[in-house]
């Protein structure tokens, strides 16, 4: 009997092990388990969250950009407008540039209407004529060439004397008697004086 339940306890203490062992093993591929689903819940959660910020940051970007673009359009410029004689002067004049209206008075009667054109100094300008009759130019000494408007019109701009900076600007395909003259504005303002200029319109007043 004795070596029958030293048999029977061997078993027992076998079954036990083995059991004990299937506990543990059960046990490690329990905690891997865990491990695997929470880094995969957490790989997603970051790549969600890395996903929406990219969105948020173009999307505030994107409108950023359109807000500004706007605004500096709608405040860049001045839309001037004038009717003299049943004709309308239309004019895009920068924010930076003023501007004042000059009626006929007795001291000079060779027009009829003219506007100052001047940044920061009121005695460099360029005046915007609208004369009684047709504007004259001397040949002497004078080159010129032509620019397009952005109506589509021909503008024809003047210098002398080789100068680089330009004399006056006529616009005979619309008006002969309308022309812009240059009262020593110089290199950029002389340029940006052209660049505006470009935007002029002048029609009938139906």
């Amino acid at each position: 009997m004795t070596v029958i339940n030293q048999i029977i306890r061997r078993k027992v203490k076998l079954v036990v092990k083995v059991n004990k062992n299937k506990k543990i093993i059960i046990g490690i591929l329990i905690v891997v388990l865990i491990i695997v689903i929470g880094l995969v819940i957490a790989y997603k959660l970051i790549e969600n969250s890395v996903t929406n910020r990219a969105d948020f940051n173009f999307t505030v970007e994107n409108i950023t950009y359109n807000l500004v673009e706007t605004v500096d359009h709608e405040k860049s410029k001045q839309n001037y407008s004038k009717v003299v004689d049943n004709i309308k002067l239309e004019l895009n004049i920068p924010n930076e540039w003023k501007y004042e209206e000059l009626q006929k008075n007795e001291e000079n009667d060779s027009y009829k209407y003219a506007l100052k054109l001047y940044k920061t100094d009121e005695d460099q300008y360029a005046m915007l004529y609208f004369y009684n009759d047709e504007f004259g130019i001397c040949g002497t000494g004078r080159t010129s060439e032509n620019i397009t408007l952005n109506n589509g019109e021909e503008a024809n701009i003047g210098y002398y004397d080789g100068n680089e900076n330009w004399s006056d600007i006529s616009f005979y395909n619309m008006n002969k008697n309308i022309a812009v003259i240059n009262y020593g504005l110089i290199n950029t303002d002389a340029d940006e004086v052209i660049e505006f200029i470009k935007t002029i319109n002048i029609t009938e007043n139906n």
